[in-house]
Order: C-alpha cells, then sequence, then structure tokens
C-alpha cells in the first residue's frame, strides 16, 4: 500500500510539471484576471481639443498608449466647433475615455462623442479649478447701450453682427492658457489614466510629475516676470489669455472679439478707441486663430502695440515633446518684452 501511494505521488508531480510547460498552459482564474488587467488599458484615449491633447499625449510618453485627438489640430478653440463625419470615425466603438476641457468649452462635442459610443467615458480636466473672467465681469468693459434688448439672452450668435463684445458663453474655459492651471489639467489626466491601465500608472505618474515641474517652473517665471507691469491695462481678441494675465496680478483684459465675417462698425472702433485711451492701453494681444486686422487698425488709433501670443490652441499634427512649455516660454519673453517699453 505504502509503494502505491508513493508512485501515485510521483506520478501526479510529474503529470503537474508536464502541464505547467505545455503552450497555453492553465492558470488560475487570478492570474488570468490581473494578466488580462494589466496587458491592454480597456479603451481607447481621446481628447476633445488640441490643447488637452498635447498634455495627455505628455503624460502617455513611452508608454504606448495612443492618444486620438477628436478636432483637427488647426480646429482652434471649439466654440462652434461641429464634429465632422471624419472626426466622429475616430471615437471608434469600444469604451472611450474621452479627456474634456471643461467649463462648457467642449460639451457640445461630448455630447456628440456619446451619441455615437455610448461607451465614451469624459474626464473632465478643469475639475478643481476656479473659473474667472466670465461673461459678467468682461461686461464691464463693454458698451452697454443695447444690454436691455438682449437681457437673459444667450449673444453668442445674437450679437454676432451688432457688437464686437459677445462671448462665448457665460464660462471661460481657457483655462489651458496658464502654466499655473495646466499643473492641474496634468494631475487628472494622470490620474484617470493610472486608474483604467495600472501596468503603465507608474509610468504615467513619473511623466506628470516630470512635467509639472516644468509647469510650476514656468508659472512662477510668469509671475515674477510680468507682475511688476501688473498696473498696466492690456487688451485682447478674447479671454483666452484671462487666467495667465489674472496669475500675474492684472485686471482681466478688455476683450475686442474681432470677427472675420462680421466686421465692427465704424462706431464701434471709435468706442473702443475711446476705451482703450481712457485705461491707458499700449498692449494688445493677439493670437494665430483669430485675424488681427482690428487690433492693428486699434493700434494705429491708440498708440498701442499688436503682440501675437501662442496659446496652444491649435499647432502642429505631430508636435515635439515640450511643445506646451517650449511655447508658452516663448510667450512669456514676447510679453515681456512688450511690456516694458
Amino acid at each position: 500500500m505504502r509503494f502505491i501511494t508513493i508512485a501515485f505521488l510521483v506520478i501526479l508531480v510529474a503529470l503537474c510539471a508536464v502541464l505547467y510547460f505545455l503552450p497555453g498552459r492553465i492558470m488560475a482564474p487570478h492570474a488570468r484576471a490581473v494578466e488580462s488587467e494589466t496587458i491592454d488599458i480597456g479603451c481607447d484615449v481621446a481628447a476633445t481639443t488640441y490643447p488637452i491633447w498635447v498634455l495627455t499625449r505628455e503624460v502617455t510618453a513611452g508608454t504606448g498608449v495612443d492618444v486620438t485627438l477628436l478636432t483637427p489640430a488647426d480646429a482652434g478653440c471649439p466654440h462652434d466647433y461641429a464634429l465632422t463625419a471624419n472626426d466622429l470615425l475616430k471615437i471608434g466603438k469600444r469604451m472611450l475615455l474621452l479627456f474634456a476641457n471643461g467649463a462648457g468649452l467642449d460639451d457640445h462635442l461630448c455630447k456628440a462623442a456619446k451619441s455615437v459610443n455610448k461607451g465614451v467615458l469624459v474626464v473632465d480636466t478643469s475639475a478643481g479649478l476656479e473659473v474667472v473672467g466670465d461673461a459678467d465681469e468682461h461686461d464691464e468693459h463693454a458698451d452697454h447701450d443695447d444690454d436691455d434688448d438682449h437681457e437673459g439672452e444667450d449673444h453668442d450668435e445674437d450679437e454676432a453682427g451688432e457688437h464686437h463684445h459677445h462671448h462665448h458663453g457665460a464660462e471661460n474655459g481657457h483655462f489651458f492658457a496658464s502654466p499655473n492651471a495646466a499643473r492641474k489639467i496634468v494631475a487628472n489626466i494622470a490620474d484617470a489614466l493610472a486608474k483604467n491601465d495600472l501596468q503603465h500608472a507608474d509610468a504615467f505618474y513619473a511623466n506628470a510629475e516630470k512635467l509639472d515641474r516644468q509647469l510650476e517652473t514656468l508659472a512662477n517665471e510668469f509671475k515674477t516676470q510680468l507682475e511688476p507691469f501688473a498696473s498696466k491695462h492690456v487688451a485682447a481678441q478674447h479671454n483666452i489669455f484671462d487666467y495667465l494675465l489674472h496669475d500675474c496680478g492684472f485686471e482681466l483684459p478688455i476683450p475686442i472679439y474681432a470677427e472675420p465675417e462680421t466686421p465692427p462698425s465704424p462706431a464701434e472702433i471709435a468706442n473702443l478707441a475711446k476705451e482703450f485711451k481712457e485705461h491707458g492701453v499700449k498692449v494688445i494681444f493677439t493670437e494665430p486663430q483669430y485675424p488681427d486686422e482690428l487690433a492693428e487698425l486699434l493700434a494705429k488709433e491708440t498708440g498701442s502695440t499688436v503682440v501675437k501670443l501662442d496659446p496652444v490652441a491649435s499647432g502642429p499634427v505631430d508636435p515635439p515633446a515640450g511643445y506646451y512649455v517650449d511655447t508658452m516660454s516663448r510667450n512669456l519673453e514676447l510679453m515681456k518684452k512688450a511690456l516694458a517699453e
């Protein structure tokens, strides 16, 4: 009996050894689940806007995780952008982790994405950030002669041809143009990615921490180098630079909101020129996404200087590593030079 028991044990051990070394060997259920969970992120990753896409690419660098940009790289801020058939094809049918700008800037894009793919999981990258520079604050600069006629209405479309102080909604979602706000955006992106891809979580956080240090340094440079000029009034094409200037101690810039298809009337230009002179505006910040004819005209009328900055609202289809930090660093040099004159 003892011999039979020993022989049985030997055969059992040998059988286990053979099964272990067979291709496609059987794994414990828990081991299989863990391996499957860490091999694939389990969903596609996309971003609604160019700046959020650029920052997400920095966080995923070196992990093999591909990030899709939902809108064209040259689309700029998507206030009125409607996703095309080609854009919608990017959404796919798998679960989609969609990084959104937030604060109402791209709600319509997220809604469209969800209508195509019920598995879209929207991540608000602006969560935790305080909104500044809403429509009411900007209207302090505007001529309110026609306010009574539009009280309670959405001015986005109605005022396009009536005056140049119209707004793109009640909230300002241009957090990305501030390196300080971008730090929170990056942290939110890293957290969401890490929750959906345990295998690369450490890499996501390492990339995010590296980028955060760069953004912190840049934000401090902006504040230190521009704060001495904070008593000066400046103007901008729209509210995209509010957060950046707010971080540096400036009052909100006077917006001009030039619309290429509806040029402002001579009376409106005269009112703006008067406003500039009253506030002593000497610098007008423009951006690549908008024509600057109105800014140049106002500069000629008031003796102001036009300075074109790049808020990273659009850019190259394959931006190099460090694109955001490098671009914002160039903005700092341009702003410092203009304000010092």
